[in-house]
């Protein structure tokens, strides 16, 4: 008969039998604290006061267990489920296979008990296939929206991928665009003159680094063409080490080039690194219910319009954010100086809709 002091002891296995290394051991029905995570063959050790709890096991690569009621004296076997998996192509406008491009995963939402909403991995593949194909397996259950990108060729996501335990989403098709040419000139917004060397980048275009656009660098005369930019919105950042960084909002393309001039303002001596940008001073986040306010910048746009933490986006604009991931919410939030936006918020079960005019914000870093 265990004291009353007994750890509680486990093992937890894959769906083949195989131990599991760094598997995450919780009560699902108890204190957060009782947790811990299995060692290289498998074993997990816990409190006396796990005893009697209902443990759930996790690990990225698998399907989360069912729910085992723990006991003390004995070693609890835990088996983790077979993930399911998504397979499809990449193709261009032509369907043509593209090959090579950048895969990863753009956000994630957890089916059934799992309402995890950090995707497992965000890290960009490179697929080289002849036929464009891919396959990515050993997923949770969930809804998953992919990027993909390739040479001259802006990322794109996919609607969100409902996928199964144990079986594979097949025919997801992406199909990505030739870009477009955005060109103009950088210039000292003091002095008028044209700045050589900055940078001129996408910004703010996925959660994920699967994006194959190469930023553009200024010449001589402050030139500069930045290749492959999307349909719009989006958002570009330029950089100089002298001057403050600008990200320019609300960039559209209705034909194959298009112009953006911008002007930068000087750092000074000392002056300390910042950035500029015309939006509403709120930061978001995913979340199982869909993107959502994680903070409001005080004195902001947003702040003086009344939205609030922890307000879930509903529309923007009148445009249903269900289907956006947060970089598509971050995009159309942000906007020229000045213009207002209609933000539709869920907050305590009610629709609230806050009117917000966007403004130029200074971040110091």
């Amino acid at each position: 008969m265990p004291s009353s002091d007994t750890p509680v002891v486990g093992l937890v296995l894959d769906p083949d039998g195989k131990p599991v290394n760094r598997a995450f051991i919780g009560c699902a029905d108890r204190d957060t604290s009782l947790a811990t995570t299995t060692d290289p063959e498998g074993h997990f050790k816990l409190a006396a006061e796990a005893a009697g709890c209902m443990a759930a096991a996790h690990h990225p690569k698998y399907t989360p267990s069912e729910r085992v009621r723990l006991i003390a004296g004995r070693e609890n076997v835990i088996r983790l489920n077979r993930g399911g998996a998504i397979a499809g192509d990449v193709v261009d406008e032509r369907n043509q296979p593209i090959s090579p491009y950048l895969l990863a995963i753009e956000s994630f939402v957890g089916s059934g008990d799992s309402q995890e909403s950090v995707p497992p991995s965000n890290q960009a593949r490179s697929i080289q296939d002849a036929k464009g194909a891919f396959l990515l397996d050993d997923l949770q259950p969930g809804k998953y929206v992919l990027t993909a990108s390739a040479e001259g060729r802006p990322p794109v996501k996919t609607s969100p991928i409902e996928v199964e335990a144990g079986r594979t989403t097949h025919h997801v098709h992406i199909v990505l665009g030739k870009g477009a040419t955005l060109s103009g000139k950088v210039v000292d917004a003091e002095t008028r003159k044209p700045v050589a060397g900055a940078v001129v980048a996408l910004d703010a275009m996925t959660s994920t680094n699967a994006n194959m656009i190469l930023p553009a660098y200024t010449d001589d005369k402050g030139a500069y063409a930045l290749e492959g930019v999307p349909a719009g919105p989006f958002s570009i950042r330029v950089a100089h080490e002298r001057y403050r960084t600008k990200i320019v909002p609300g960039i559209t393309v209705r034909s194959a080039t298009v112009t953006q001039d911008v002007e930068l303002q000087p750092r000074g001596d000392g002056g300390a690194a910042s950035t500029e940008l015309a939006g509403v001073g709120a930061i978001l986040v995913p979340g199982p219910q869909g993107v959502s306010v994680s903070l409001v910048l005080d004195g902001g746009p947003a702040a003086a319009a009344g939205l609030r933490v922890g307000d879930v986006i509903a529309r923007i604009d009148g445009l249903d954010a269900a289907g956006l991931t947060m970089t598509d919410c971050v995009q159309r939030l942000r906007g020229p100086e000045g213009s207002r936006v209609l933000v539709t918020v869920r907050r305590d079960h009610q629709a609230v809709d806050v009117t917000i005019t966007r403004q130029i914000i200074v971040q110091q870093r």
